[in-house]
């Protein structure tokens, strides 16, 4: 019997450990091919990134295509990025980009859709750049309905460095009540092939396994994604333990500010060369010198996990993650990244309170302090070593 919710996370492994990588993203596969294997009816999917090694993609497209074999509803929906676009900087996750050709040895019968965003970059000369309701930029979202019953979600893509060299961590639950929402949510992608419009009014919480579960989603409901996690935070009594990629959203920035202030114990982790690239886009406008304040407050209570810098064809060991747990009560996570740009791409947001589930947050959390803690030297002298084995520079921007 299955349990209602389940989560499972995973601390980076060593860039250039190519036996436990193997490892590690095939136990992500296997988990992958156990829930798709059970699905009955349909398996709707909606994913910013699918890219992976033969290995794992062996075992990954094998439990795709055996549905489709049998008749069932499959559709994978994912991100067109525009070419030669770096996605950080619009509250995404630095990749390559997904291609139509990544797909080449599913089952004929999967349906497979690109989502298009919107790159204001592109815009005529002469074309005012204005906020845009329900715009968006990235179709970010990470997430597998099955039979309209079950989810899978969290913050991982379905790559193998995702699996294996980042921090990730991935949410199954099971809940028609949930699951209606992240249908509504596929069901406006898959219909329009565009982010623009979607996620609004799809706000959902149920009883899952005794405890609320609550799921919000982005653009449409951008700014409630935002309010929950900051309202979380401002909730703090004792402690916030927080694993986010980036951290950039002035209400979450603010809350955690409010939070030290008032004696809640703040403890976490951060990419470090993300961060730091936020931290050069600060400081080209006069209106964040007040996030930079901010930041340099709170990153004093948190740790750097300095990834190898984003190239495209680079290894992509970021500190992955998009999640709190405040005070052992509740645990936000999922695909969006803690920024203001966030709000307007298509996302998914989950707070769970069940205690059993926060602890082991809280744990991991922990456990990525404690790993990271220190980090600096060691990974310096990884690119060196990897620079003198490829007679290469390692990616700086």
């Amino acid at each position: 019997m299955e349990v209602p919710v389940s989560v499972n996370t995973w601390i980076g492994c060593e860039v250039g450990d190519a036996v436990t990588i193997a490892k590690q993203a095939g136990q992500i596969a296997t988990l992958f091919a156990d829930f798709v294997g059970k699905t009955q009816r349909s398996l709707h999917i909606a994913i910013y990134d699918f890219r992976l090694d033969p290995g794992q993609g062996t075992v990954v497209i094998g439990a795709l295509n055996a549905l489709a074999a049998r008749g069932l509803d499959v559709r994978v929906a994912y991100f067109q990025q525009p070419p030669n676009k770096n996605t950080n900087k619009d509250g995404g996750d630095p990749s390559p980009g997904t291609k139509a050709s990544d797909f080449n040895n599913f089952n004929p019968k999967i349906a497979v859709k690109a989502i298009k965003g919107i790159d204001v970059g592109s815009l005529p000369r002469g074309v005012k750049k204005e906020p845009i309701e329900g715009g968006g930029h990235l179709m970010h979202s990470k997430y597998m309905v099955r039979d309209g019953e079950s989810v899978w979600t969290g913050s991982a893509n379905f790559t193998t460095d995702a699996w294996s060299v980042q921090d990730n961590n991935v949410v199954q639950l099971t809940s028609p009540e949930i699951a209606t929402c992240y249908e509504t949510d596929f069901g406006d992608l898959w219909s329009t092939g565009r982010i623009a419009g979607t996620g609004k009014n799809d706000l959902g919480n149920a009883n899952v396994g005794g405890f609320e579960l609550d799921v919000a989603f982005s653009p449409g409901d951008g700014s409630t994604v935002e309010k929950e996690i900051a309202g979380a935070i401002a909730g703090a009594q004792k402690s916030v333990r927080i694993a986010s990629m980036v951290i950039s959203s002035g209400a979450i920035l603010g809350a955690l500010i409010d939070a030290i202030d008032r004696g809640v114990t703040l403890s976490g982790v951060y990419d470090g060369p993300e961060m730091k690239v936020v931290l050069a886009d600060w400081a080209k406008g006069g209106k964040s010198a007040g996030k930079a304040t901010q930041w340099a407050k709170i990153k004093t209570k948190l740790v750097p996990k300095w990834s190898i810098p984003y190239t495209p064809s680079g290894p992509h060991n970021f500190m992955h993650n998009k999640l709190a747990a405040v005070d052992g009560k509740l645990a936000v996570t999922g695909s969006f990244n803690f920024s203001q740009n966030a709000t307007h791409n298509a996302e998914n947001l989950l707070t769970l309170r069940d205690p059993v589930l926060v602890s082991q947050y809280s744990k991991y959390v922990d456990q990525l302090v404690a790993t990271y803690t220190g980090d600096r030297p060691a990974r310096a002298a990884l690119q060196k070593t990897r620079k003198a084995k490829t007679g290469r520079k390692t990616g700086r921007r």
